[in-house]
């Protein structure tokens, strides 16, 4: 609705901002020469600096910057959030200009000028950013639309959720279901009189959202809503399809919906992957003193293997052998019947089950595990691409067995070596709010929320909650 009118402006908005770029920088060359940082010039330093070949890798820079954190996307505009990832994009953008000035050999440029860009830059995006969602804001409220909602079961509880968080050039008069009422929204009559209920509230939109066990009902309150003057939206039963985000595209005048859209584009996919080479490498040369203590520390205690290996299954459902260091006695898979555990029954009851206090960890396993230094290994796993330094827990192949259709959307992202479980709890998550962390997680990503999820690591780590 308000989205589709959002995204036609976008061009202006990059175009926008791009241009306060430029000023930034032209900005920042004329501060640089009147306050000083640090040590004032010399006499014979060069003060018109800037040239084309400058203003061209600036402004190179910072579109890259603005694509792959995708602040001018018509979801972004009215997010208050949106200004974690104006700050990221002008990180990244000051980033990439001084890469690009170290390419084209620029040597002698001035440290700060690099400043004063960045800071007069992010001020004025941030700013472009206010006035616009106040702007817009303003100018469409007394147009905004008055919307209804008929929905039922998941479909239409998800919608609910969805409209209360978004509700920027709406408002949302009530729903009505077909049975009970939708939670969070006034009931404002019965289905049986909808149309009436349309005109008596002027609505404009109706939004439609049942399953499709109910596909004759949508049909017929559609022909019932096709003589009044007001836009009909159906929200299709596609949750237990839908792998990954479903996107809609015109063939040729004939709707197809693609089930199966990557939920991360084309440049988001490469900083991810470029981020997770270089991030494990680096990681991996500086634990490598503490892997081999560890190996060192599991080979005294009983000789055995030092690595464990099991299968887990990663992105679009391939599986790999995940590593880690071991952590249980070397015949922990015998000893369960002795703890009176009968494997086949456990997994088929509650496969991803795990037993608090084992007694087949070893006393190092339990120092591993308690630090999370038997994951280290998995770090060769991000080197090697089967799995991301962030995203969904790697799951092993039964539970990935139980998912319904639904739950299988993800499988869309690489698994994560640290994600959303493992910083809201680890273990001692349920296994429906971690699915729900996930699944929010890969709807929503963004690289300043891998950046945060790394962040939120550390802390989890330290507190060794859920870790057994």
């Amino acid at each position: 609705m308000m989205l589709s009118v959002l995204n036609k402006f976008r061009p202006l908005f990059l175009i926008t901002d791009l241009v306060l770029t430029l000023l930034s920088l032209a900005g920042g060359e004329y501060l640089r020469t009147h306050i000083y940082l640090g040590m004032p010039l010399d006499a014979g330093a060069p003060i018109g600096w800037l040239s084309l070949q400058i203003y061209l890798a600036a402004l190179a820079a910072w579109l890259a910057a603005f694509q792959i954190t995708g602040i001018h996307q018509p979801k972004a505009i009215p997010d208050r959030g949106t200004w974690r990832a104006i700050v990221f994009s002008d990180i990244l953008g000051t980033a990439a200009f001084l890469s690009l000035l170290f390419f084209l050999k620029v040597t002698d440029f001035s440290r700060g000028l690099v400043v004063y860009t960045f800071v007069l830059s992010l001020t004025a995006h941030l700013i472009r950013h206010a006035l616009t969602r106040k702007g817009l804001e303003r100018l469409l409220r007394p147009f905004a639309q008055r919307v209804l909602l008929v929905g039922e079961g998941e479909m239409g509880t998800l919608l609910v959720d969805r409209l209360l968080e978004n509700q920027w050039g709406m408002k949302i008069v009530g729903g009505i279901a077909p049975h009970g009422q939708l939670e969070g929204l006034p009931r404002i009559g019965k289905l049986i009189k909808l149309p009436e209920i349309v005109r008596e509230q002027k609505i404009d939109v109706v939004l439609i959202a049942l399953p499709a066990s109910r596909h004759e009902l949508t049909s017929e309150l559609v022909l019932r809503l096709q003589s009044l003057p007001v836009r009909i939206h159906v929200m299709p039963d596609l949750l237990n399809l839908t792998l990954s985000k479903a996107a809609v595209e015109d063939f040729f005048g004939l709707p197809l919906i693609g089930l199966r859209e990557p939920p991360i584009g084309i440049w988001g996919r490469c900083l991810k992957r470029t981020f997770d080479i270089v991030a494990s490498a680096g990681a991996i040369l500086v634990a490598s003193p503490v892997m081999l203590a560890v190996m060192a520390a599991i080979r005294i205690y009983d000789g055995g293997p030092v690595f464990f290996r099991q299968k887990r299954v990663g992105e679009n459902g391939r599986p790999f052998d995940m590593f880690k260091f071991r952590s249980m006695i070397v015949d922990a898979e015998s000893r369960l019947t002795s703890l009176g555990i009968d494997r086949e029954k456990l997994d088929r009851e509650n496969p991803v089950f795990k037993l608090k206090n084992d007694p087949r960890i070893t006393p190092v396993g339990r120092f591993l595990r308690r630090w999370s230094l038997d994951e280290l290994p998995q770090l060769f796993n991000v080197l090697r691409g089967d799995m991301s330094l962030v995203g969904p827990r790697p799951e092993d192949a039964k539970v990935v067995a139980r998912y319904n259709f639904f739950l299988r959307k993800r499988l869309a992202l690489k698994p994560g070596l640290t994600g959303p479980m493992q910083v809201n709890g680890r273990g001692d998550l349920p296994m429906k709010k971690r699915m729900s962390l996930e699944l929010a997680y890969i709807d929503h990503w963004s690289v300043w929320t891998d950046i945060k999820i790394i962040l939120q690591t550390i802390p989890a780590v330290l507190s060794g909650k859920g870790a057994y």
